[in-house]
């Protein structure tokens, strides 16, 4: 039998070449692991990150597994879900960090999380890159996790079952993914 304590939760992020954001990603979330029983699961999805990206993940966990890009987000996803063994499951790309996960930390650490399947939170989407322009949208990117959570679809993938107990955070992740600098960047 095994003295390893099961997480709490399981994070699981894509990883691109984003050198650019994925230190404040993964800085963002250091409290979570520190804070809760919890295990970080990369994907990296451009094999050895050539920009530096894995190297500064490697910084944070050895669950780091290569995933063949084949433009299909549902399967990048799942592939990263199926190595993932927490009570609660959540995802992230590294164009993304939280502001303040302390509401998170209250969730996971309370009774609350017992009565709930899911658990939303903000995503902040930046239209520049001062972060003067943006739009909030509650995300469904953390649940419950069970035999039967998968994702579905290949771009804007979603999350299935559906939840049916949902807790809403007023918890933001900042989201740059939509901001180029060159019109052919996008």
């Amino acid at each position: 039998m095994s003295n390893e304590i099961k997480p709490i939760l399981s994070i699981s992020i894509l990883v691109s070449n984003r050198i650019d954001t994925i230190r404040k990603c993964m800085e963002s979330i250091k409290p979570l692991l520190t804070e809760i029983p919890c295990e970080l699961v990369a994907v990296d999805t451009v094999g050895e990150a050539t920009d530096g990206s894995i190297d500064i993940v490697r910084e944070y966990t050895d669950k780091i597994y290569r995933f063949e890009w084949c433009n299909d987000f549902a399967k990048a996803r799942n592939f990263g879900l199926e190595k993932c063994s927490g009570e609660w499951f959540m995802f992230m790309d590294d164009d993304e960090w939280f502001g303040d996960v302390s509401e998170l930390i209250e969730f996971f650490t309370g009774e609350e999380r017992q009565y709930c399947d899911a658990l939303w939170y903000i995503q902040r989407n930046y239209d520049n890159f001062e972060g003067t322009v943006f739009t909030d949208t509650y995300v469904g990117r953390c649940v419950k996790l069970t035999a039967e959570t998968k994702f579905c679809g290949k771009i804007h993938e979603w999350l299935e079952p559906l939840p049916k107990m949902i807790k809403k955070v007023g918890t933001f992740v900042h989201h740059y993914g939509y901001v180029f600098k060159r019109a052919e960047e996008r």
